[in-house]
């Protein structure tokens, strides 16, 4: 990923007037000057969000010109000799990308953006973000941060995010498996208590059944009997209630059968009606509108209206008879339901007497001894449960352990150190420091001076910002060697703080990682800086509200 070209309008506080930078194939230094608010650091929020539709800490809305709004990008890039033209705006449909000038077709791609990342870019957001706009105020409090927010850094400039995802799985997993373990051993616990139970119930059972065989006998054929007179009642009831049901069943037939000769009658009537309603004979053509007609047709009438009434007295009969069915479908269920329930209880005292009969002690014994003999299963499936999740367990947390901090992670560490603390040491010998800065296995800073270690807080504020320039530029030439297609870099407000001699030595190495890394760095500053070892200077005014550039080549 090489960028070439940037154009945007209607972003921040530029207008409508669309802006282009481009970016020539030399590895260049910019230096970005204005005044506060005119619209320095919009620059590298053009192209964060030109490639990830999203800049850190900002919501969309607030992107936009406040008045003219709609703010647009559009990045051109290089990208294995493949021409990339990447257009976005705030409103997700305007989101394309142009591989040669044809347009991208999205259809089977998972994700337009992660496209665009994955493949394309092959850098994640968090890595970019971090890499192509930097403030050297945010890594002012690097040498003295607390531990867990420098691992938090050094997680995402080194990649251990990933063994971080890792790491928060297994130790979900742990606390599933440790779950687990103790539904296992509460569920042996409570076999154990079981089988223990049961053998003395076994005893219990043994010593009783002699004397409660024949009083539950008793019991039992007592039972039967009321349960057999409850029976025939409930059957004399269901006989009684049929003849009630048939008589209702056929009288509501009848009742059909009238319904639907009324029914009949009256579209005869309506037929005949509707003779005299167009007063003249369709057969033969002859007058119907007579006296003799009419009164023909009064009488129709009259006769429809009594067969109607009597069809509504009927069809209001019908209703009843469809409540009174409806009843007796209520009592036929709940007749059933009752006879279920009796029957079952008649076959539940016969069985439990036949049970009883049988002379066999072992009747009442043997589904306890099943009952040991499926427990004590269960206790060795559980207990063989119980060692492979203990083994699982062991290995997980050894696997923790290698993920954790004092793992693969140290290992890593110990790999770049060497690297790290020597680059750190030719640069403040570059900018004439006389420290000495190392960084140990937790990432500690040692700091020396003619050999005699000092606490970070004796530095100055302009020591401090050379140390920070130093550590964040060895920093970033590691991360080169992860990322190397990235051809930019922003840094906000160098120079705060640092004195000219310390600017210039700064600005020499820019030059030389600039060359060294394949970079076009940006320094953005309020005020203007030697231009002798600057290619381009990138002059931001503020006019009538809106930003704009001149772009001056030395």
């Amino acid at each position: 990923m090489k960028i070439k070209k940037i154009e945007w309008r209607n972003f921040s506080s530029y207008g409508n007037k669309t802006q282009t930078l481009l970016l020539e194939e030399r590895n260049s230094l910019f230096q970005i000057v204005g005044e506060n608010g005119a619209g320095k650091s919009s620059i590298s929020q053009v192209i964060t969000f030109g490639l990830y539709g999203k800049l850190e800490g900002k919501k969309l809305k607030d992107i936009p010109n406040r008045i003219n709004g709609n703010a647009w990008v559009r990045i051109t890039l290089e990208h294995q000799s493949t021409e990339v033209v990447i257009e976005r705006g705030l409103d997700p449909s305007l989101f394309r990308i142009f591989l040669n000038g044809k347009e991208f077709d999205q259809a089977g791609v998972k994700s337009l953006q992660d496209y665009l990342t994955e493949d394309i870019l092959g850098v994640p957001y968090y890595v970019f973000n971090n890499t192509i706009s930097l403030s050297i105020n945010d890594f002012k409090s690097f040498l003295k941060m607390a531990p867990a927010d420098k691992r938090s850094i050094l997680d995402k400039i080194f990649g251990f995010n990933v063994l971080n995802q890792m790491k928060e799985i297994l130790k979900s997993e742990l606390r599933k498996l440790k779950g687990d373990l103790d539904i296992l051993s509460g569920k042996q616990s409570s076999m154990e208590s079981s089988i223990q139970n049961t053998q003395k119930e076994i005893e219990r059972v043994l010593e009783a059944i002699q004397t409660q065989t024949q009083q539950q006998d008793e019991e039992l054929e007592k039972s039967l009997q009321t349960f057999q007179d409850l029976k025939k009642i409930h059957d004399q009831k269901i006989s009684e209630f049929r003849v009630i049901e048939a008589e209702v069943n056929k009288k509501s037939n009848e009742i059909t059968s009238l319904v639907f000769d009324h029914e009949s009658k009256l579209r005869d009537f309506d037929r005949k009606l509707k003779l005299y309603d167009s007063q003249k004979c369709p057969t033969c053509t002859s007058d119907l509108s007579s006296e003799f007609h009419l009164g023909m047709k009064e009488a129709l009438i009259s006769e429809k209206t009594k067969v109607q009434d009597h069809l509504d007295g009927i069809l209001a009969e019908s209703k009843k008879l469809d409540v009174l069915k409806s009843e007796h479908s209520s009592t036929r269920q709940s007749l059933a339901e009752k006879g279920a329930k009796i029957n079952s209880k008649v076959e539940s005292i016969q069985n439990e007497l036949r049970k009883l009969k049988v002379d066999n002690k072992n009747l009442q014994v043997e589904p306890l001894e099943r009952i040991i003999e499926s427990l004590s299963q269960e206790r060795t499936t559980i207990i063989e449960d119980k060692v492979k999740k203990e083994s699982h367990q062991s290995l997980m947390k050894t696997v923790d352990e290698i993920l954790g901090d004092k793992g693969v992670k140290q290992m890593a560490i110990r790999t770049i150190l060497p690297s790290l603390n020597s680059e750190i040491t030719n640069l403040l010998r570059k900018i004439n420091l006389p420290h000495q800065v190392m960084f140990d296995e937790e990432f500690n800073a040692m700091i020396s001076h003619m050999g005699i270690e000092i606490p970070v807080q004796t530095l100055s504020t302009g020591e401090m910002k050379k140390v920070d320039f130093v550590v964040l530029i060895a920093i970033l030439k590691l991360m080169k060697m992860k990322f190397n297609s990235i051809n930019l870099l922003f840094l906000d407000e160098l120079f705060s703080s640092v004195d000219p001699e310390g600017v210039h030595s700064i600005l020499s190495i820019l030059k030389s990682v600039a060359e060294e890394l394949g970079l076009n760095i940006f320094v953005i500053n309020h005020a203007p800086m030697p231009n002798e070892i600057f290619d381009y200077k990138i002059e931001i005014t503020k006019k009538n509200n809106f930003s704009g550039f001149v772009l001056d080549k030395f």
